[in-house]
């Protein structure tokens, strides 16, 4: 491909206020991206080469656990497993039809925003990989569950993407056994924890740590309300917090230690109903005293109350009072609420003992870029033959995972493209075109990479080549061949970007020499 061919814009600006990361300025410098209107970016030819060979990857991969393609219309008001999952009912009478299938589609669709730092990663339309398995038993759904997981890191370790598959929240009630997969980015707007010993993997909100607090055998002090000290740090490891919330008309006090974090997605998952905080002004309408004066020692019978696991065994704690400038002292939680739940009901904090006991917990930033989940859907019952599918659902956002990809493999000049992804294997450059020898050395070289199945981008412009190497620093290729003033010698410089190997080699010794280097960069 010659380089003049391409729709290269000669584009240097940069794209507002949020563009903090460099491989976003990269990819509009080098041509990958051009801004279209607020949120809505155009891929440019380069751009939709790297989609393409991930695409051609993606569908490699899909190959081998046969599954097939299908395309639903863009506009369609229909999502593509309610539309598979009537299709199959009706066609489970014919014979031709088996389960287990598995069925896939690539398709461009709007999505919501998120406000993260990267104007790239708040565009409003993604290209998004779909796949479907429908199974007649959980026990099938499950075995072919874990081998779209092992496909989609095999898809993303040969992207040379660093990424992480979690464990996530179930959305609707239908699903189970959700995940996530997270490419790690410090500009990422998702939190997740991993543990230093094991597999542990879990996005924030549904984390779990190992409780700590071991019982005590001390004796009860009398509880005691008083004014609080003018001096005292009231987050130290006695202290407690409480939340007021309610679940429709039902009050519940939720108490948990004060230097935690309430996590209200536990709360609902445990209560399974959707939880409010009570506002201060509803105070007197739940709990029969205004917020003011709430004593704790006078509640209505009906109240719930919740504990954090590591508030179960506190003994003589310290809780602020809703009455200003008070506190309540020598809190025992079995003793004063005999009746409360204790779950785990709060966010964990870094360096949290995992859940089984054998690691630390850390906390690390990343972006979404695909979901994996189960769910056991009943097809229309007005259908004849009404069946029941166990169905996993697997999406890849190959939009946000290219972006992810150039983000990862961006330095202080340019990106490096993975080279299974690269738009091109090779980038050819001669010096001067004004030179005979470098301009037949250069169609050599390209017909003999050419028979070796290289893709090559061939720098066919009259610039100079402090230029033209500049802009393929930006463009990223694995692999530079220059042609400069030996090519009357028939010696060509070849460059190997990801080892950093430079080294002069005749045109006859071009492959030999080129498979070792690459073969040493691995």
């Amino acid at each position: 491909m010659k380089q003049s061919s391409l729709l290269i814009p000669d584009s240097h600006a940069t794209l507002g206020t949020k563009g903090e990361d460099p491989s976003q300025l990269f990819l509009v410098n080098a041509g990958f991206l051009s801004a279209f209107q607020e949120q809505q970016y155009v891929f440019l030819p380069l751009a939709m080469r790297v989609i393409d060979n991930i695409k051609y990857i993606v569908t490699e991969e899909l190959e081998k656990l046969s599954a097939v393609e299908f395309q639903l219309p863009v506009q369609s008001s229909v999502l593509g497993e309610e539309y598979l999952t009537k299709f199959l009912s009706k066609e489970q009478n014919n014979t031709s039809v088996e389960i287990p299938i598995h069925l896939y589609q690539i398709q461009t669709a709007l999505v919501p925003t998120t406000d993260v730092k990267s104007p790239f990663l708040t565009n409003v339309e993604s290209t998004f990989l779909d796949v479907f398995s429908f199974h007649d038993s959980q026990k099938s759904l499950q075995e072919n569950y874990h081998q779209f997981e092992k496909m989609f890191e095999r898809i993303l370790k040969r992207c040379e993407l660093a990424f992480q598959s979690v464990l996530a929240l179930d959305e609707k009630p239908e699903e189970k056994d959700t995940k996530e997969l997270i490419a790690l980015s410090d500009l990422g707007d998702e939190t997740f924890v991993t543990s230093t010993v094991g597999e542990y993997r879990a996005k924030l909100d549904i984390a779990t740590r190992l409780s700590t607090t071991k019982k005590s055998h001390a004796t009860f002090l009398p509880l005691v309300h008083e004014a609080l000290p003018s001096e005292i740090d009231t987050t130290s490891d006695n202290w407690l917090s409480y939340r007021l919330l309610r679940i429709g008309k039902q009050p519940i006090i939720l108490f948990y230690k004060a230097k935690d974090r309430l996590n209200l997605t536990k709360v609902r998952q445990f209560l399974d109903g959707k939880v409010m905080e009570v506002r201060k002004v509803d105070t007197q309408k739940y709990f029969g005293q205004p917020l003011a004066s709430l004593d704790f020692r006078r509640l209505p019978e009906n109240i719930w109350y919740l504990g954090d696991l590591e508030v179960e065994n506190m003994t003589n704690a310290n809780l602020l009072s809703p009455i200003e400038g008070t506190y309540y002292k020598n809190v025992n939680p079995l003793r004063e609420f005999t009746n409360a739940k204790f779950a785990d009901f709060v966010y964990v904090n870094e360096g949290d003992t995992a859940p089984d006991g054998t690691g630390e917990l850390h906390l690390k930033k990343g972006m979404k870029i695909g979901k994996l989940f189960q769910k056991r859907l009943l097809d229309d019952s007005t259908l004849k033959g009404e069946k029941r599918f166990n169905i996993g659902h697997y999406q890849l956002d190959l939009s946000r995972l290219f972006l992810m990809i150039a983000h990862q493999h961006s330095h202080e000049s340019g990106i490096l493209w993975p080279i299974e992804v690269a738009p091109f294997d090779v980038h050819l450059i001669p010096e001067n075109l004004g030179d005979a020898y470098q301009v037949q050395l250069a169609k050599e070289v390209e017909m003999i990479l050419a028979n070796q199945e290289y893709e090559v981008l061939l720098d066919d412009r009259e610039l100079i080549i402090d230029e033209k190497i500049r802009e393929a620093t930006l463009i990223g290729c694995p692999i530079v061949i220059l042609i400069g003033k030996k090519a009357v010698e028939g010696i060509v410089e070849l460059k190997i970007a990801a080892s950093k190997a430079n080294i002069e080699v005749r045109k006859e010794e071009l492959m030999d020499t080129l498979e070792i280097l690459l073969q040493t960069a691995e």
